[in-house]
């Protein structure tokens, strides 16, 4: 097996760690909510404008200026998601000792140390962010949004431009460079912060929004499509590959059949109005924003989609619920 095979296989492992780690962390923590609010698609609009805008901002500031702006946002990421498993001081500490450890092997001249210190950053910062953003809200329509909008920029950055490459070699080898890699130079295997995160957020948001089957069809197709195209880009000998180009349609696709599904069951069990209001009167508003409802009767509530399923399940209703908004 040559090293180019042996990168491109380890790198899709630590994909696929990287997103499992986001699973285990979602199904475990809860992350400090920060006062922002929920997600409205102002914020997905703006978020798209930065994430487009900033490589071509990067190419143009000195080197120094970049590492430090990547540097205090691992910092902050990292401190927020270690903060519910060892405390607010602890979690400074370790994440603090983390971007020294980065910038020491750096300076030291150590390029195997920077490159695994690099990865085990960029997997926590991508663990932190994927969370952050589904455990305050994103819906499943805005990561189909933000999927499909990113999807045209990733062909046109890196399929017919040179822009995602010359950002590549711009910060390939420092202290906090947004890829997770295996290997730097011409044998290199890397991917963007982007496309990790975009692969550990949409299992996630799915699972919450459309239960638990749709979350593991999510991290099982990304699995296999990831896998499809590492091998094609091994084989083909591509330096880099626009991976948004297949998984943003497979998200926005699946988003659809979800939710085209949930709304066609809805219609085959629609309860009457007046039973439903009659059922969740006594119930505090807060407790009744969502409904689990099976053969046109109520089974459960919850807080969203994912705790409403859930509290079903757990009231021994073993059939998939249809949940409805109670805007109550």
């Amino acid at each position: 097996m040559s090293e180019a095979v042996l990168r491109g296989l380890v790198l899709y492992l630590l994909v696929l760690l990287t997103v499992g780690a986001a699973a285990g962390y979602f199904a475990k923590v809860t992350m400090p909510r920060p006062p922002v609010g929920r997600f409205v698609w102002a914020d997905i609009c703006v978020m798209v404008v930065m994430l487009v805008a900033m490589p071509f901002a990067y190419m143009h500031m000195p080197i120094a200026l970049v590492v430090t702006i990547f540097g205090v946002v691992l910092f902050t990421v990292s401190q927020l998601a270690l903060s519910p498993m060892l405390g607010g001081r602890n979690a400074a500490l370790a994440a603090a000792l983390l971007c020294a450890a980065d910038v020491a092997a750096y300076f030291a001249g150590w390029p195997t140390a920077v490159l695994v210190v690099n990865d085990l950053t960029m997997i926590l910062l991508t663990v932190g962010v994927a969370n952050l953003w589904a455990q305050t809200g994103m819906k499943a329509a805005h990561v189909a949004g933000l999927a499909a909008a990113l999807t045209v920029y990733d062909a046109l950055a890196t399929g017919m431009s040179s822009l995602t490459a010359d950002f590549v070699s711009r910060v390939e080898g420092l202290p906090f460079a947004p890829i997770l890699a295996t290997g730097y130079g011409p044998v290199s295997s890397l991917a963007g912060l982007g496309d990790c995160l975009m692969l550990a957020v949409w299992p996630l948001v799915a699972a919450k929004a459309y239960g638990k089957a749709a979350g593991w069809w999510a991290a099982v197709t990304e699995a296999a499509l990831l896998l499809g195209l590492t091998l094609a880009v091994l084989f083909a000998d591509l330096e880099l590959f626009p991976l948004l180009l297949p998984l943003g349609p497979l998200i926005v696709g699946q988003h659809l059949f979800w939710r085209r599904r949930d709304r066609a069951r809805a219609l085959r069990s629609e309860p009457d109005r007046v039973e439903l209001t009659a059922a969740l009167a006594d119930l505090p508003a807060a407790e009744r924003s969502w409904v689990a409802l099976h053969e046109g009767a109520v089974v459960a509530t919850g807080t969203s989609p994912g705790t409403a399923r859930r509290a079903a399940r757990q009231a021994g209703v073993t059939a998939v619920p249809v949940v409805r908004g109670t805007g109550g």
